[in-house]
C-alpha cells in the first residue's frame, strides 16, 4: 500500500496538522468540515517522508474581494520552493504550474469563486527526465517535463497551501479538504489518487466487549463519541495491557459510491507518561478484529491515532460495501 496519507479533517481538531488554519463547518465538500485558510495569515504544511515522486490531491474552493489573489500549493525541501501549482483567483483563473519561481505551462481550463474543484499534480524531481502534471476536475490541464530540480535539493519533505493577496482591507480565503497523497512503491496506490471525499462515523451502541473504566458510569459508546474529542471530560481507560472496548457504529449514510478503504482513529494519552501504546480495532460482521500496529502515546492528546487501512472487507476481500460500512464494529485495545 503506498498511499502516504488521507485526511478529511473530520475530527475538527488540527490534532497533526502543522500551520496556522481554521476548521470551518459551513463550506465544505464532504463530511462534516473543511480547513479554512484566510489570505496572507494561515497556511497548512504537510509532511513528505523525503520523496522524489508523488501524486497529490486536494479539494479546494475560494472566495476573494482582494485586488491581485492565487492559491498556492508548493512542493518544498525544508523552506525551499521546488516547485508550485498557483491558480489566480482574480483574472485569467487557470493552473500555473512552476518549476521554483519559473513558469513551464499554464492551463486552459478557468475556475471560479464559489465552486469546489479538485486539484492533482504529479511531481517527479529530476534534473532531466522530471515530470509535472496537473489535473483539473480529473482533466489534463498543464504538463511538463524536463528539469524539476531548480537547485540541489532532490526529494520533497513537505508541501505548503496558502494564500496570497493584496488590497487594503479586502481578503482572500479558500478552504481545503479531501487530501490525499500517494508515492509510487508497491503497486497500489501508486499513481493519481483521482477524486475521493473522506466522512466520519461514530460510535452509537455498546458491545458485550467493554474491559475499559468508564470516567462516568453510562454507557461507554457516549464517552468516546465527542467531535472534536472533549479531552479529560468524558473517556474511558484502562491500566492492564490488552484490554478492549468495542462499539457499535453509527450508519454511513451513504449510497451509490465506491468505498476504497476505511480506517479508525483516535485521540488518546498515557496518564502516567511511561511511554505505553494503544492499537485501535476493526471488526467486520462475520470476520475476526483486525488490528492496527502499536501507536506510542505521549502525556497528551497530541497524538494522533490510526489503525489499519483496509481497502476491502477482510471477510471476503471484496470491496467495501455500504452495508459492511454499516454492520461495522470498532474499538481500542490496551498495549505494553
Amino acid at each position: 500500500m503506498t498511499r502516504v496519507l488521507s485526511e478529511g479533517f473530520e475530527m475538527q481538531d488540527l490534532v497533526g496538522i502543522t500551520g496556522l488554519h481554521t476548521v470551518d463547518t459551513s463550506i465544505k465538500r464532504s463530511g462534516s468540515c473543511s480547513l479554512k485558510l484566510d489570505g496572507g495569515l494561515q497556511y497548512l504544511t504537510i509532511p513528505v517522508a523525503d520523496l522524489s515522486e508523488l501524486y497529490f490531491r486536494c479539494g479546494m474552493y475560494y472566495v476573494t474581494n482582494a485586488t491581485t489573489a492565487a492559491f498556492h500549493v508548493e512542493w518544498r525541501h525544508g523552506t525551499t520552493i521546488l516547485g508550485s501549482l498557483v491558480i489566480d483567483m482574480i483574472t485569467n483563473r487557470f493552473g500555473v504550474l512552476k518549476v521554483g519561481t519559473t513558469t513551464v505551462d499554464t492551463g486552459i481550463l478557468e475556475t471560479t469563486e464559489s465552486v469546489w474543484y479538485l486539484l492533482e499534480v504529479h511531481i517527479k524531481i529530476d534534473d532531466s527526465v522530471g515530470e509535472l502534471d496537473f489535473k483539473l476536475d480529473g482533466v489534463d490541464d498543464g504538463t511538463f517535463s524536463g528539469d524539476t530540480k531548480p537547485g540541489a535539493d532532490t526529494v520533497i519533505d513537505n508541501i505548503r497551501i496558502y494564500n496570497t493577496r493584496s488590497g487594503l482591507g479586502l481578503t482572500a480565503t479558500s478552504y481545503v479538504d479531501d487530501i490525499g497523497l500517494n508515492d509510487t512503491a508497491g503497486g497500489v496506490d501508486d499513481s493519481w489518487c483521482g477524486d475521493g471525499r473522506i466522512i466520519v462515523i461514530k460510535p452509537n451502541g455498546d458491545t458485550a466487549t467493554l474491559d475499559l473504566t468508564p470516567s462516568a458510569a453510562v454507557d461507554h459508546y457516549t464517552l468516546v463519541d465527542d467531535i472534536p474529542a472533549d479531552g479529560d471530560t468524558t473517556y474511558v481507560e484502562g491500566s492492564v495491557d490488552d484490554e478492549e472496548d468495542i462499539y457499535d457504529m453509527e450508519a454511513c449514510g451513504l449510497g451509490d459510491v465506491i468505498i476504497t478503504r476505511i480506517w479508525t482513529e483516535s485521540r488518546s494519552k498515557d496518564t502516567a507518561s511511561s511511554g505505553k501504546s494503544v492499537a485501535l480495532i476493526t471488526l467486520a460482521s462475520g470476520g475476526a478484529e483486525v488490528s492496527g500496529g502499536d501507536v506510542v502515546l505521549s502525556g497528551s492528546y497530541t497524538t494522533k491515532v490510526k489503525g489499519a487501512e483496509e481497502l476491502v472487507n477482510p471477510v471476503d476481500a471484496a470491496a467495501w460495501e455500504v452495508a459492511d460500512i454499516d454492520a461495522l464494529q470498532a474499538g481500542i485495545r490496551t498495549r505494553p
